[in-house]
């Protein structure tokens, strides 16, 4: 809302008083992830900054017993199977912008202002890393949140989000939230940048402003300015759980269906509707401890599948909710509600599938980050008077920015089990409004 000098003093009164969030902005994923800063500064690739390490991909079968003999060697050198596994880094980014208003109206109070100007940087952030755990945990590569269905028949007005490939309807669109629409892995956009006005979670309705086209079954939907414009820019966003967890796909460089890279997958289970059971949590864990030579740490769940244990959990396990045995900090530390199964914990996100669980190695998956979200060390992070084409000036404005993505160090460290029922009350009702 503008601010006025009519109700500039009671916004000035809830700006340095308390505020309320009333929107759940909880990343539990994201909060898991370690630090990659050990690995060292990213390294210029054709000029794009990424983090290089060793994946190592297949044993060194170059071993056993051979005879004493002058001629019988050891074999070559290089046969570790080893190959370079790359993370490239997204720019992440969050316009800052302060109305010429509340700049004229503080009277040139600096600390005032300051204080105003913080006040909106802490909660940008936490709606940016909000956004990361979707993308991380929910969305389909490159951020898309939803699929336009054939039927009923897109309008220039509204539009049904598909369920189809598991993609939970309209579950991750908000009222308010711009949106592009376009072709799976990049295209150009068929809409752009319009206002979601209306939805029906249940009907998957979505409604949206007027201003640009119509969209076309099949396509992608995006935060607006997150959808690629073409192929070779695909994916905008940082990776996340749909293109690490999986048993198929170039990932990092390196791809399970090249000769010797057989072993760069995660193990993925389509379990088409079934119910969750012991037995299938169970299997889960032991395929990624017996794939990967690890032991598993945690299992991440939807809030639907937690809600589904219940069927079959026991006091033994059920109220084990404190963790004590689990893996200490990197779970317990988030703060959010933790069970136990088996001795390894269960953290629930709200933003990941209700069809779904993984289970994983935590200290295989890492958030590289060459530098945390702030204002940037550029004229674009300067705050900038904003001129209108009036001539007057409106706002001052800035921006946030950052180089992050995810990667695995071992993508076998990881499992999935996917196509699990989940009530329809977890696709009808968003768990963030």
């Amino acid at each position: 809302m503008p601010v006025t000098t009519s109700n500039f003093a009671a916004n000035m009164k809830i700006v340095y008083g308390a505020i309320q969030d009333q929107i759940s902005t909880e990343a539990a994923f994201m909060n898991l992830l370690g630090d990659g800063s050990k690995f060292g500064r990213p390294v210029n690739n054709l000029g794009s900054k990424g983090y290089v390490f060793e994946a190592r991909l297949r044993p060194n079968f170059n071993m056993g017993f051979r005879i004493e003999s002058a001629t019988a060697g050891v074999g070559t050198s290089g046969n570790q199977g080893l190959e370079n596994s790359t993370v490239y880094l997204k720019y992440g980014y969050v316009p800052e912008v302060i109305t010429g208003q509340a700049d004229v109206l503080s009277k040139g109070d600096a600390r005032a202002f300051m204080q105003a100007k913080a006040l909106q940087l802490k909660y940008d952030i936490k709606d940016f890393v909000s956004h990361c755990n979707v993308v991380a945990v929910g969305a389909e590569r490159g951020g898309q949140l939803a699929t336009v269905a054939a039927a009923p028949a897109p309008s220039s007005t509204v539009f049904y989000a598909d369920d189809a490939g598991y993609l939970p309807g309209a579950l991750y669109l908000r009222i308010g939230m711009p949106i592009d629409t376009n072709t799976v892995g990049g295209a150009a956009l068929t809409v752009s940048s319009e206002t979601i006005t209306a939805i029906n979670y249940a009907t998957r309705a979505v409604t949206k402003t007027t201003t640009t086209g119509t969209p076309i079954a099949a396509e992608g939907v995006h935060l607006g300015g997150e959808a690629a414009l073409t192929s070779g820019t695909f994916p905008y966003t940082m990776e996340g759980l749909m293109s690490i967890v999986t048993d198929s796909g170039a990932l990092q460089g390196l791809n399970p269906a090249t000769s010797g890279q057989e072993s760069w997958k995660a193990f993925v289970q389509d379990a088409a509707g079934d119910t969750l059971t012991s037995a299938a949590i169970h299997r889960l864990r032991q395929f990624v401890k017996n794939r990967s030579g690890l032991n598993p740490d945690f299992f991440l769940f939807p809030s639907a599948q937690v809600s589904e244990m219940v069927k079959f959990a026991t006091q033994n396990y059920r109220f084990e909710t404190n963790g004590a045995k689990g893996i200490g900090k990197k779970a317990l530390d988030v703060g959010y509600d933790v069970f136990e199964y088996a001795g390894i914990p269960i953290i629930e996100d709200k933003d990941a599938r209700p069809d779904r669980i993984v289970c994983g190695v935590s200290d295989t998956m890492k958030k590289f980050e060459a530098l945390p979200l702030q204002l940037l060390e550029n004229e674009a992070g300067a705050w900038t008077r904003i001129i209108a084409t009036t001539g007057i000036v409106d706002a001052v404005a800035a921006l946030l920015g950052t180089y992050l993505n995810i990667g695995t160090l071992q993508r076998s460290a990881w499992g999935m089990i996917k196509g699990l029922y989940a009530d329809d009350v977890w696709y009808q009702n968003p768990q963030t409004v």
